[in-house]
């Protein structure tokens, strides 16, 4: 699926960050086992969760958090050859931990790791089918770059759930 999003992020204690997400699902497609694709329609996306800071980096010492998310998606699957469409909906739980590290406080490379699982619901068929991600783990690697109030990431996750994810940030 392709998604664009907006999230936000609060930090009430010092090594404590509370994180929400919205986004939305503008296509892509998913292929059923032994089925043709389907496409996925226009849907949303809502995310919430926290991160603990648990090692303040210095020097090569990384710096070393935890986070913790809920997430849901919504959108509709369309056959393309009836042009059947169905509800699709996904819910998630992460639990990921990462290392980074501070170069000389504007950029900011990392490596993470997290495992993930949840429902997907939906009908293939004319029957409810509730199944899982294929991949429950996903190993990723990025960095951030920071230009005063300005900031920048890429991240690429190349095992298990694949994805690459790119953003601007804007912090007060």
């Amino acid at each position: 699926m392709n998604t664009i999003s907006l999230s936000g992020s609060w930090q009430p204690f010092q090594r404590w960050s509370i994180r929400a997400g919205l986004g939305l699902i503008h296509g892509g497609e998913l292929t059923p086992t032994d089925q043709p694709a389907l496409e996925v329609k226009p849907g949303g996306l809502l995310a919430v969760g926290f991160e603990y800071m648990i090692h303040q980096g210095n020097g090569y010492l990384p710096y070393l958090d935890v986070s913790l998310f809920v997430s849901g998606s919504s959108t509709q699957i369309e056959d393309r050859v009836t042009k059947r469409k169905t509800d699709y909906f996904s819910s998630d739980l992460r639990l990921a931990g990462r290392a980074s590290w501070n170069i000389n406080g504007n950029i900011f490379p990392y490596f993470s790791g997290g495992v993930f699982g949840g429902p997907v619901s939906w009908e293939i068929d004319g029957k409810d089918v509730t199944g899982t991600d294929i991949h429950n783990y996903q190993l990723a690697m990025g960095s951030a770059i920071q230009f005063g109030s300005i900031g920048t990431f890429v991240e690429w996750a190349g095992f298990g759930e694949k994805a690459l994810s790119a953003g601007v940030s804007y912090a007060w």
